[in-house]
């Protein structure tokens, strides 16, 4: 339990550190 909780948080952070990088793209390509 205790290894699949660790992967789905590696997962999950990954998620969201992709999100952050897409959303900070779009406004900085935004005029």
């Amino acid at each position: 339990a205790t290894r699949y909780d660790k992967t789905a948080d590696s997962y999950l952070g990954f998620i969201h550190l992709t999100s952050i990088r897409l959303w900070f793209r779009h406004f900085v390509n935004s005029p």
